[in-house]
């Protein structure tokens, strides 16, 4: 498993996320799974989380914004 697949992990157990943060680092660690092709993934999102997700992105000044 890649080290930052590693660390997403670590992070996740920090009791002190809230919600989104918790969210944002499943759907990192899912991204990760995918892009590296784990066979038993861990971090698949349920119905609720995935539209609770944004849908689309827009780049203002160089940062990342979630519609």
């Amino acid at each position: 498993m890649a080290r930052l697949l590693d660390e997403i992990v670590r992070l996740q157990k920090n009791p002190g996320l809230d919600h989104h943060e918790q969210l944002l680092l499943k759907m990192i660690a899912n991204l990760l799974e995918s892009h590296y092709g784990i066979e038993k993934p861990q971090h698949r999102l349920t119905r609720d989380e995935y539209f609770e997700m944004p849908g689309r992105w827009e780049l203002i000044e160089g940062m990342l914004y979630g519609g």
